[in-house]
C-alpha cells in the first residue's frame, strides 16, 4: 500500500495571507513587478523586498501566477506577471459569501 505524501509548500501560516494579496494586485489586470511591489510596499507584511520576492515565487512555483512577458527598456529587463486561472479560482472561493 502506497503512502500519500503532503505537498511539500514551504510556506508558513501569516505568509498565506501575503499571498493572496500579491493575487489581489493582480486580479484587476497584468502588472510589472516594481508596480506590484510598490502597491505592496505600505503592507506591514511586506516588511523588505525579501519577503515580496519569496512570495511572488511562492505564486510563480504554485501556478498561480504567471510572466506575460519581458520588455527590455534602457538596458533593464522589466517583467509583467498575469494571474492565471488557478489564482483566479483562488480568489473566488476566498471571496464567496455563503
Amino acid at each position: 500500500m502506497q503512502k500519500l505524501q503532503q505537498p511539500n509548500l514551504h510556506l508558513r501560516p501569516h505568509e498565506a495571507t501575503l499571498v493572496v494579496k500579491v493575487l489581489r494586485v493582480l486580479a484587476y489586470g497584468s502588472k510589472s513587478t516594481m508596480a506590484i511591489y510598490r502597491q505592496l510596499n505600505t503592507d506591514s507584511g511586506f516588511r523588505n523586498h525579501h519577503s515580496f520576492y519569496r512570495q511572488l515565487n511562492f505564486c510563480l512555483k504554485h501556478g498561480l501566477i504567471e510572466l506575460e512577458g519581458v520588455e527590455k527598456k534602457w538596458g533593464i529587463p522589466t517583467k509583467t506577471y498575469r494571474l492565471t486561472e488557478s489564482g483566479q479560482q483562488i480568489l473566488q472561493i476566498l471571496n464567496k459569501k455563503d
